[in-house]
């Protein structure tokens, strides 16, 4: 089974908490980039209120395709309950047919059910099947914390890595 983790990442939560699943699933990692740098005071007016309306946001082009994985796990950050625009740019321009996708959020207030249930409902609308979801929430503010959490989960959800799930696909 081959996997893929696509994050979006303002402050850099969303990017360790992708790395990590990336290693521990040994998945390929791809990011979603803002097509360009805004201020964080512009981010945090009008990302938010763009957020919350569901809007997309201009992001670079991307250099990949989900079309060769059966997994995509989707990370994004918490924007006011809501998925960060930029998500929902890559979530509106995927073909997730076949797909098994599992989204995940990093919040530092809350918010994460109302984003993953939005996150999901887009994805199954691109014909995604959401396997399941999860959050980091504000207790796991260390990076230790967070690398323990997403471990727990992982093992919790019996993912598999990529490399383990295709050996064990052979012995059947």
């Amino acid at each position: 089974m081959k996997t893929l983790v696509v994050y979006y990442s303002y402050t850099g939560n969303t990017e360790f908490a992708a790395r990590v699943i990336a290693q521990e699933l040994k998945a390929d990692l791809r990011r979603i980039e803002d097509a360009e740098e805004h201020s964080r005071a512009c981010v945090y007016t009008f990302g938010i209120l763009s957020a919350l309306r569901g809007a997309r946001g201009a992001v670079k082009p991307m250099d990949f395709t989900v079309g060769v994985y059966d997994r995509v796990l989707v990370g994004s950050p918490v924007w006011a309950g809501s998925p960060a625009p930029a998500v929902n740019t890559f979530i509106a321009r995927t073909d997730f047919a076949g797909k098994t996708v599992i989204p995940f959020a990093t919040s530092g207030g809350g918010g994460s059910a109302g984003a993953l249930k939005k996150m999901s409902a887009r994805i199954a609308r691109r014909g995604g099947k959401v396997l399941c979801v999860f959050s980091l929430e504000p207790a796991d503010k260390t990076n230790e914390k967070i690398a323990a959490k997403i471990k727990e989960i992982l093992k919790e959800k019996e993912f598999q890595s990529s490399q383990d799930a295709a050996a064990a696909a052979k012995r059947r």
